[in-house]
């Protein structure tokens, strides 16, 4: 890769950042493509986002990519805000245009390619998520355009999971999601939208104990590792999973096309999960 002047700089900021895949993926598709661009990730501590959000934009990144526990400061630091970002109250990436930090989500939109690419559809299913923060509103946002038929919610704090209920059923118009408890026995889908699990504490299991069944599917956002302590867990038990690795390239997909206005190659997929199988 040869950077000059006029390579556009694009990034990730988060805490920590040092497990992130983002760099592997987005620069072996750059070369791939023959896109002039690099991307680097910047651990950025939680005093320090305004900062850093001035200092990308001073320097004339073309845009960034926004990770925990970033995702709902920036949303407040932002020029212009894309409708579905809106909803969700979260962003995941900033394209940084004429001087203006223009928001977006693309979580949500990563999540459902990934489920399409490895063969699962949640509609008419039964769905619970784990976790009620900003990927999980994205994600909820997401899955209830799919036509599930029940989207269950469950949070350590009951009333964020039934705020979040209410955002999803206010958005289809109709109740279609719940908060809850304890995840129901008739149960078809699992997603955990937590970073219980993720590295370095990679020990997390947000269903250690619970009963499943083999006709389950099981969803990990969490990338790294790939096969979290949960996927085990739930493999352990004749379930089908799904791991984090492709949201992160669907989202990232959706992310260049942001920056660079326009849509890329239908090998972009396979490039990203090349870098990624390759990487060691």
């Amino acid at each position: 890769m040869q950077i000059t002047p006029a390579t556009k700089v694009v990034g990730l900021i988060g805490h920590p950042v040092a497990h992130s895949l983002s760099p592997v993926l987005h620069n072996h598709l750059y070369q791939s493509l023959g896109l002039d661009m690099v991307y680097h990730a910047f651990d950025v501590l939680p005093d320090q986002v305004e900062a850093a959000a001035a200092g990308l934009k001073a320097l004339g990144f073309t845009g960034f990519n926004v990770t925990v526990p970033h995702k709902e400061v920036v949303y407040n630091l932002l020029d212009w805000i894309d409708e579905e970002a809106e909803i969700v109250g979260a962003v995941n990436t900033v394209k940084i245009e004429n001087g203006r930090l223009e928001g977006y989500n693309t979580d949500g939109q990563g999540f459902i390619q990934s489920l399409h690419a490895s063969g699962f559809s949640v509609s008419n299913k039964k769905v619970v998520m784990l976790g009620a923060g900003g990927a999980a509103r994205a994600i909820g946002i997401s899955v209830s355009k799919e036509e599930p038929e029940e989207i269950c919610i469950i949070n350590r704090t009951f009333s964020r999971a039934d705020r979040l209920a209410y955002l999803i059923n206010n958005h289809k118009g109709r109740r279609i999601a719940r908060a809850a408890s304890v995840i129901p026995a008739n149960t078809d889908f699992i997603i955990n939208t937590t970073c219980l699990g993720m590295w370095p504490d990679t020990v997390g299991n947000p269903i250690q104990g619970y009963s499943l069944s083999s006709h389950m599917v099981v969803c990990d956002i969490v990338y790294n590792p790939r096969q979290t302590a949960m996927l085990k867990y739930a493999e352990k038990h004749g379930c089908r999973v799904c791991d984090g690795m492709g949201m992160l390239i669907g989202q990232g997909i959706k992310a260049v096309e942001i920056w660079l206005d326009t849509s890329l190659s239908k090998d972009s997929w396979q490039l990203m999960s090349k870098a990624a199988y390759n990487h060691k």
